[in-house]
């Protein structure tokens, strides 16, 4: 397979990935991603695209390496920063796990939360998901807190929380969650930066997007 219709395929999976995730619609050929959940995300568009083919990407390595049905991972990355959450069957499927995703490719680095126990059942991955949803809407409404700069994961009642924010956003963000009723635990997987920082990336992203709209026209 050559490279160019290598790319085209990743590209694809990439496009298809935001879809479903509610972040299109995307312009092929040269124009930025173009909705106002994107716009308010503070990471770049490559990113957010690399995040998402990342995610993919990992948990396909890592199950075709473990090649068993003594596990349940949920790959999650921002930023290049994968976490790894669910249950492995062994210390050695978690280790291989951790590895496996330390050198794929546009990783940055891995934070492992697997746990070496029996696979979650289908009922428990169900209340996980419903929990998930009960948890955005909960941030959604939280003062000064955006649920466009953060992922958030549960697996076992445990709400795994990545993004980048400042301390003041983490706190009130991790607290918000660890009310939600049905919650066993919070973990946060934040990039803490200071609001400089914050207000330094949306103006380059801000001047990033005008620039590509202008090359579209």
């Amino acid at each position: 397979m050559n490279t160019i219709k290598t790319s085209s395929i990743a590209l694809l999976c990439a496009v298809s990935a935001l879809a479903a995730t509610g972040c299109a619609p995307i312009l092929i050929g040269g124009a930025a991603v173009g909705t106002a959940t994107v716009m308010t995300d503070r990471r770049t568009t490559g990113n957010i695209v690399s995040d998402e083919v990342i995610e993919k990407r990992v948990l396909y390595e890592i199950t075709q390496a473990l090649n068993n049905d003594k596990h349940h991972i949920t790959v999650t990355s921002y930023e290049g920063r994968v976490l790894l959450t669910g249950e492995v069957g062994s210390p050695a499927d978690r280790r291989a796990a951790q590895q496996i995703a330390s050198i794929s490719s546009d990783v940055r680095s891995v934070v492992n939360e697997l746990a070496v126990m029996d696979v979650s059942s289908v009922g428990t991955r169900l209340s996980d998901s419903l929990l998930a949803t009960k948890v955005r809407t909960a941030i959604i409404g939280t003062d000064k807190v955006s649920l466009n700069q953060m992922k958030v994961t549960v697996d076992r009642g445990i709400v795994y929380l990545m993004g980048v924010v400042t301390s003041e956003e983490a706190q009130r963000t991790a607290k918000r969650a660890s009310e939600v009723s049905g919650v066993a635990k919070v973990v946060t997987v934040f990039n803490i930066v200071t609001q400089a920082e914050i207000d330094r990336r949306m103006k380059d992203l801000n001047s990033s997007s005008k620039v590509d709209a202008s090359s579209a026209q």
